[in-house]
């Protein structure tokens, strides 16, 4: 009887599969292929912000940008002054929108750029950077130009307000898309299994 349940158990035992039959294919294309869409998004972050950054620094606002800006509201018949808008501009520097938003882009974009190059190696820490970095950019993006629409509610036309206020969602809807990439590799089991590869080939030498 004990030699028939031992024979039993021996057959059940060699039937169980391997559990690396189950376990995801690592994909290391997937990940590196978002790390390089980071890297072009932090790029992008990097310079916005750097330009904020200038614009608080700034005691009037360029009159090269300004020009562009104003003219690109006169063809869209929305009658705006050189003088009106740069007391905008001075509402919003002093009002702290520019360094808000400006500060947290760079940092954010920082975060995302090195973040990026970590994942393209296929290292588990660049994603933890590019999501820090990119839900400080969302945050600090969204708040800064919304923080300018209610300035260019109190001084400018509703048309210039309304423009800056589809900004504000614009630059949410970029930043939430951005949080999503950096989030992707936790959230694909064999993206995550290509930035897991080296612990667990590590542990079956061990």
């Amino acid at each position: 009887m004990n030699d028939d349940v031992s024979i039993r158990m021996n057959n059940e035992d060699s039937l169980a599969p391997p559990a690396s039959l189950f376990a995801p294919r690592p994909d290391k294309k997937g990940p590196k292929t978002i790390s390089i869409l980071l890297i072009m998004g932090s790029i992008l972050m990097l310079l916005v912000g750097w330009g904020d950054f200038q614009n608080s620094m700034a005691e009037d606002f360029p009159d090269a940008d300004l020009d562009a800006i104003l003219g690109n509201y006169q063809n869209q018949d929305i009658n705006i002054t050189e003088e009106e808008y740069q007391e905008y501009h001075d509402d919003v520097r002093d009002d702290g929108a520019y360094s808000v938003r400006g500060y947290s882009l760079m940092i954010g974009g920082a975060l995302v750029l090195s973040g990026g190059f970590l994942l393209f190696r296929l290292d588990m820490l660049g994603v933890k950077l590019s999501l820090a970095g990119s839900i400080i950019g969302l945050l600090g993006g969204f708040g800064g130009t919304w923080m300018m629409v209610q300035v260019s509610e109190k001084m400018l036309p509703e048309e210039v307000t309304t423009i800056t206020e589809l900004m504000s969602y614009l630059c949410g809807v970029c930043m939430l898309m951005c949080v999503a990439l950096a989030a992707l590799p936790l959230l694909n089991a064999s993206a995550r299994a290509a930035l897991n590869q080296n612990v667990t080939l590590v542990n079956e030498e061990e």
